[in-house]
């Protein structure tokens, strides 16, 4: 069921809320962070992928640092996306800086109150699938176990075409925090979040 609106709105969120697995292919922190909510206070089995072409400075310009991807696997319960570092506050706040306020960014920066972000060439529909069908097998994994070994050593998967390798990282590999939304289902505010607090007349009905 299509839904055209951002993952941010409590339509799409609300239609999210209904699935049995969630998969995360968006290019923002702050609908990761939406994802990573949604997976957690309706126990959804999450799947996030994403892709990166980082660029470094040359003398004649730049030119491609790695080309690589990640592929989350996020159990209720287990490590968020959170605690696996795909996101925090500081990450959140310059990312909605630089989107909203450019010039207030580029002066924190200056500054040094954010972090440098890495300048990155936009993303190939080859990289694209390749991390896609990557994100696939790892749902099949669990939907008609294969493996030799368990698939709790593969809660992450990393690859680098650049340096033609693949990681993988076990769930023990992160930290698990509690957070209030946990399994809190569709209580007030959705997903803890006050922007998506039910309009007044909805409440009232």
């Amino acid at each position: 069921m299509p839904v055209s609106a951002s993952i941010s709105t409590r339509e799409a969120v609300l239609c999210a809320s209904q699935a049995d697995v969630m998969f995360s292919c968006v290019d923002t922190l702050d609908a990761r962070q939406i994802a990573d909510l949604l997976a957690a206070s309706f126990l959804i089995p999450l799947f996030d992928v994403g892709v990166s072409i980082p660029t470094r400075r040359t003398t004649g310009g730049s030119a491609i640092a790695d080309v690589c991807g990640r592929i989350d696997y996020v159990h209720p319960g287990g490590p968020m996306l959170k605690d696996r570092g795909v996101y925090d506050p500081v990450s959140l706040r310059a990312e909605y800086l630089r989107r909203t306020a450019p010039d207030a960014h580029r002066e924190e920066m200056q500054a040094g109150y954010l972090r440098g972000v890495t300048e990155e060439a936009p993303a190939v529909i080859a990289l694209n699938m390749r991390a896609a069908s990557a994100c696939v097998m790892e749902f099949i994994a669990r939907a008609h176990p294969f493996r030799h070994e368990s698939n709790a050593a593969y809660a992450r998967t990393q690859f680098s075409l650049a340096a033609n390798e693949e990681e993988f990282f076990p769930v023990e590999s992160f930290p698990t925090t509690t957070i209030p939304q946990f399994a809190r289902g569709d209580l007030e505010p959705l997903l803890g979040l006050p922007a998506l607090r039910a309009p007044k007349s909805e409440a009232i009905a």
